[in-house]
């Protein structure tokens, strides 16, 4: 039974996750803390049947017990609500995902093989993903080996492991990416209007066909778009950024708005001047960076020049 405590920190239309009060008032009481791992675990299974698998499956496979995948990802949110900074903007649920699955992970693979990726494994990742942008698809077995000069044993060896590293990426782009689909949504509310974008040359064939599913039902999950179409959920985030960027870009051509030349940090632009609004203040830089990050871009490749250039930019399409 739950601490009357506990339930008098309780919000009845906010989610316990959601709950920042509750979540603070945890990190300072372990009795709380208690409480809170016991309310919360079918949510904590959730992340890891949505990650991991099925429960019975996990536990044949690997011989574990209900009970240890259930201490070891209480382990992972100990961990995330220890570490948590509550001043920077990130939901707890979109954080606590990554200590909880390697927990998990430690716990499924420390004792049956090894998880550690080569640079070369990483690399090879970063190449599989940039070949998907690219192609709009998820080539099938033999010829993304090929793309990737390796043997097909290689390829589904380190498969293995790109498809959780592009869901972490993509459920660290949940609140950004979700934000762009709503603002989509509302453009391709009008039926006249998605037949001029889907017959707009400015938009690829994998474009269009995100639109078409978007339209075809608005209750689809970027994860159930990936499914259908048959690509990485990060795939389909970065899509949902390209495809606002041109509208916002043929719009303000339009309008006669826009300079003769397109900035090459106009997608970069448009997601900072998005978070601008919506957090109704001026990005910091290294928000800046922590949130281009998330989206899926290196933040290496820029300078702090660059930063400040792509800040000023964002400013100015907001205003």
């Amino acid at each position: 039974m739950l601490s009357a405590n506990y339930l008098k920190l309780r919000q009845s239309e906010t989610r316990d996750m959601h709950n920042i009060e509750l979540l603070k008032a945890c990190k300072m009481d372990n009795q709380l803390m208690g409480d809170f791992l016991k309310a919360n675990r079918d949510f904590i299974f959730s992340i890891i049947m949505h990650f991991k698998g099925g429960i019975e499956e996990l536990i044949a496979k690997f011989r574990v017990s209900e009970e240890e995948l259930y201490q070891h990802a209480c382990i992972g949110i100990l961990t995330a609500i220890k570490d948590f900074n509550f001043d920077r903007g990130i939901k707890f649920t979109t954080y606590v995902v990554r200590p909880i699955l390697w927990e998990i992970n430690h716990l499924l693979y420390s004792d049956s093989q090894s998880v550690r990726l080569s640079r070369g494994a990483v690399e090879l990742i970063k190449r599989m993903a940039e070949i998907e942008d690219t192609l709009g698809y998820r080539p099938a077995e033999r010829e993304m080996a090929g793309l990737l000069n390796v043997s097909v044993e290689r390829y589904r060896e380190i498969a293995m492991f790109s498809d959780e590293l592009e869901h972490y990426d993509a459920l660290e782009s949940f609140e950004i990416a979700d934000k762009e689909r709503r603002n989509i949504e509302e453009e391709v509310t009008n039926r006249i209007y998605v037949q001029q974008l889907l017959n707009d040359p400015i938009f690829t064939d994998f474009e269009k066909r995100v639109m078409r599913l978007v339209l075809e039902d608005d209750k689809y999950t970027n994860s159930q778009i990936a499914e259908r179409l048959h690509v990485y959920p990060m795939t389909i985030n970065r899509t949902f950024h390209k495809i606002r960027a041109k509208i916002e870009n043929q719009q303000a051509s339009l309008r006669g708005e826009r300079d003769a030349t397109t900035s090459k940090y106009e997608q970069e632009i448009s997601i900072i001047a998005q978070e601008t609004k919506e957090r109704n203040k001026l990005l910091c830089i290294d928000d800046i960076t922590e949130l281009l990050e998330i989206c899926g871009y290196d933040p290496k490749k820029y300078t702090t020049r660059i930063l400040y250039y792509i800040r000023q930019k964002a400013n100015q399409k907001g205003a």
